[in-house]
């Protein structure tokens, strides 16, 4: 089975300041695993046995109502770890997650990284502040999703994408390299399907932004720069 390379843990930020020998250790109870677009890592209420290290591609996170509808949805790119949420105390995931293209990742059994973290001060340090970074990030974005009217949602929540997830097309242009349907977008921007696509024909006719196979392409980033 193919194997990372040994220095993969560094390019996390939990792990930047750690010696190569520190890394190593860690290293040793890591796992190297490759997914096709659409299969599935783990789901929500299964037992949460293993951390994930997001090293190239791009996975979904879901969670879900009890109605079935989705109350959860984002995407996250190389360089994540996850679930942050949990450690030392859940026992079962709290959301799904999917390959939303093919993906290669390590993971180390969720037994095993709280062990080698438990007892080591600049890992729990780089952990809790990462944790409260995003979960202050997330609280702003619910307040801006929230806040504002049906339409803008949708500008708004493009502008959330591209700093997640866009990359560069080329010198102009930003693509969203996830297929995102726009019952997904929906779902993220908490409005209807048919607002999604009515926003985002106008968005086309402007020029503002193209799509193919379900991949946006962002033709004028200033515009969703908020």
């Amino acid at each position: 089975m193919p194997s990372a390379p040994n220095n993969a843990l560094h390019k996390f930020p939990v792990f930047h300041h750690l010696s190569h020998r520190r890394v190593q250790e860690i290293m040793g109870d890591a796992f190297f695993r490759k997914y096709h677009k659409g299969q599935i890592l783990f789901m929500e209420g299964d037992p949460r046995d293993r951390i994930y290290f997001l090293l190239n591609g791009y996975v979904k996170l879901v969670s879900m109502n009890d109605d079935g509808s989705s109350q959860f949805l984002m995407y996250l790119k190389p360089h994540s770890m996850f679930p942050y949420v949990g450690l030392f105390r859940d026992k079962y995931y709290r959301f799904s997650a999917e390959a939303a293209t093919d993906v290669e990742l390590l993971y180390l059994p969720a037994a095993a990284f709280e062990r080698q973290i438990r007892n080591d001060p600049p890992v729990l340090i780089n952990l809790i502040r990462i944790m409260g970074d995003k979960m202050h990030e997330h609280e702003i974005r619910i307040q801006k999703l929230t806040q504002v009217h049906a339409t803008d949602r949708v500008r708004q929540l493009i502008s959330f994408l591209l700093k997640d997830i866009g990359e560069k097309a080329d010198d102009s242009t930003i693509r969203i390299p996830c297929p995102l349907t726009t019952t997904e977008l929906a779902k993220m921007a908490g409005t209807s399907r048919e607002t999604v696509s009515h926003v985002l024909q106008e968005y086309k006719a402007s020029g503002k932004l193209a799509i193919k196979s379900k991949i946006i392409t962002i033709v004028d980033p200033a515009f969703f720069t908020l």
